[in-house]
């Protein structure tokens, strides 16, 4: 996923494969940043991989929470392998087990119905 920031009047949101795979130390990271002078509030949202952080205008200007944020590295692109290659496993192996499902409703059950049907008459 590509960073995604959404800035509104003393809002912004942010939404990143860093703060998706780095929970701990967004974790830590939002715990600092909530103790700064300006910031009403930060929403972590861990599973979503996005950080909303409330903000007084009057207190913190938009940029320099920008910046602070882009220091975090919320911002930053990843392109990791292991998450790649990962993936690519699990989708594999979905689809044998998928075939296999398939390979047997089309192979077994059939033959094993007439057996039954047989054992009736």
């Amino acid at each position: 996923m590509s960073p995604y920031l959404h800035q509104t009047q003393n809002r912004i949101r942010v939404r990143s494969d860093f703060i998706l795979r780095n929970p701990g130390m967004v974790a830590r990271q939002v715990a600092t940043m909530e103790g700064m002078p300006g910031v009403l509030e930060v929403v972590h949202r861990r599973y979503a991989g996005s950080v909303a952080v409330r903000f007084d205008e009057h207190k913190i200007s938009s940029k320099a929470l920008l910046a602070h944020i882009e220091a975090e590295g919320w911002l930053s692109a990843q392109k990791d392998k292991a998450y790649i290659d990962t993936t690519v496993r699990h989708l594999t192996r979905h689809v044998a087990k998928g075939l296999a499902v398939m390979t047997f409703n089309m192979v077994v059950k059939p033959s094993m119905l007439k057996t039954v049907v047989q054992l009736i008459r």
